[in-house]
C-alpha cells in the first residue's frame, strides 16, 4: 500500500511539482513516526488520537511500566506491523527530549528506528 511521502520536517515531499509516494517498509516506518509524533488532542478532527505526552509521559515521575505499555501499543497499531522486537526510552534532560528506540517487524521485513519527542509549550 501506497503512501504520501514525508520530508525531515513532516510536510508532503513534493519534487517536480509531483507528490512523492512510499511504499513497503519506509510507509510502514513512517506510519509509527507519525503515530509517535502525534500528542494527544493534537489533531482537532479526532482529540481522541494520539499520545498521552502532557498527562502521563512528559511528567515529572511518569510510571515507566504503563508507558512502556503505551509505546508498544499504540506502535503494534500500525497498518503493517506485525509485533514490537524491542523498545527503548530514554530521556535527555539537556535537551528536554525523549529518545524512543524501536525495532518492529512487519511483513516487509524488521524496521529500526530513533525518534526524538521534544515537550514544547
Amino acid at each position: 500500500m501506497f503512501d504520501l511521502k514525508l520530508n525531515s520536517q513532516h510536510d508532503l515531499l513534493i519534487k517536480e511539482n509531483r507528490l512523492v509516494l512510499t511504499d513497503g517498509m519506509n510507509a510502514i516506518a513512517q506510519r509509527i513516526k507519525i503515530v509517535l509524533l502525534t500528542f494527544a488532542g493534537e489533531w482537532f478532527l479526532d482529540v481522541s488520537q494520539g499520545l498521552p505526552y502532557f498527562d502521563e509521559i512528559l511528567v515529572k515521575n511518569p510510571n515507566s511500566t504503563r508507558i512502556y505499555a503505551i509505546f508498544r501499543r499504540q506502535i503494534a497499531r500500525v497498518r503493517g506491523v506485525k509485533r514490537v522486537i524491542n523498545l527503548t526510552l530514554s530521556v535527555d534532560r539537556k535537551s528536554r527530549s525523549l529518545i524512543v528506540e524501536f525495532e518492529a517487524e512487519s511483513a516487509e521485513g524488521v524496521i529500526k528506528d530513533k525518534i526524538s519527542i521534544k515537550r514544547y509549550e
